[in-house]
């Protein structure tokens, strides 16, 4: 048999209704003996008349305040007796509590009372504080949920600054590797082929250069730099090495065989540069779609990069 509507408890009956928590608050005993003080004669006249009132609502045939049992017709006078005794009991505890209290209300600390910028003398409503108490719990719940998306959010984002970290040096590793693979070929080339190499290279050469250094995402500006100082470098070269012609002309024939040499092996190798430079951006681009598909792990088994 289901329990019926009566028979649930307390806390189940309390718990349907708004009610304020009950708050204790210690008080030094030195906090009273400074601050503490008598209520106003005012203040007093009306604790008074509120407990007087009390002991009249408590009194005679008129009384408010119900008796403390009831009973019902067809009892015995016993019980009646006993009600009537315990109700005449219960009065005179009333009258004794109500006469303590007028008489010690003089005596009696109350904490001070507010300045009168602060003073509302309008009467207390609980409706109205029960209802900012629970806009502020709604206010409170909206803050703590936007402070959860915000903890979300950061995180989100520190996971992907640490996979564009990886990113990053994973090309820089890249980088590394691509600049010491060009030092290792330039060791085996002869300086005089580098500078007529440097020299020689044509406008299209540069543009196909600058075209990968923009796919790689490789700066310039070094180089730019470098090849600003370079001319000045190579004509002061040049200028000694037309000097040493002159000075001596027994050279002046192997120079000429060793020009035409090297003349020959860039006509030769100039087809080469067109695939080298497709290779460069073929590997560029695949580093790219690496970089877009593949997480980090697997780009670090692709480079061999660890951590």
């Amino acid at each position: 048999m289901a329990p019926s509507k009566s028979s649930a408890t307390p806390d189940e009956t309390r718990s349907r209704f708004a009610a304020l928590e009950p708050r204790i608050k210690n008080v030094p005993q030195a906090t009273i003996r400074k601050k503490w003080k008598p209520l106003p004669t005012s203040s007093q006249d009306k604790v008074r008349q509120i407990l007087l009132n009390v002991e009249a609502k408590r009194r005679g045939c008129n009384a408010r305040i119900p008796p403390l049992s009831k009973t019902r017709a067809g009892q015995a006078s016993k019980a009646n007796t006993k009600n009537a005794l315990k109700e005449e009991e219960y009065d005179k505890i009333v009258e004794e509590i109500a006469d303590k209290l007028i008489s010690r209300l003089p005596r009696m600390p109350f904490p001070p009372a507010p300045t009168s910028s602060s003073q509302d003398d309008t009467p207390f409503d609980l409706s109205n504080t029960l209802h900012r108490i629970s806009s502020l719990q709604s206010t409170l719940n909206m803050n703590t949920s936007s402070s959860h998306l915000l903890r979300r959010q950061i995180k989100r984002e520190r996971r992907l600054l640490k996979r564009d970290t990886a990113e990053l040096d994973a090309l820089e590793t890249g980088l590394r590797s691509a600049k010491d693979l060009r030092r290792k070929k330039e060791r085996g080339l002869h300086p005089v082929v580098r500078k007529l190499a440097d020299s020689e290279m044509d406008s299209s050469q540069l543009g196909r250069v600058e075209r990968i250094n923009s796919i790689t995402g490789i700066s310039t500006n070094s180089s730019e730099d470098t090849d600003s100082r370079r001319p000045n470098g190579l004509a002061e070269t040049l200028g000694q090495e037309e000097e040493d012609e002159r000075k001596d002309e027994t050279l002046n024939s192997m120079h000429k065989q060793l020009r035409n040499h090297l003349t020959s092996m860039q006509n030769n190798t100039a087809p080469i540069h067109p695939v080298l430079a497709a290779m460069d951006e073929t590997k560029a681009m695949l580093d790219s779609f690496a970089m877009k598909k593949f997480d980090h792990e697997t780009l670090s088994q692709i480079y061999n990069v660890s951590g």
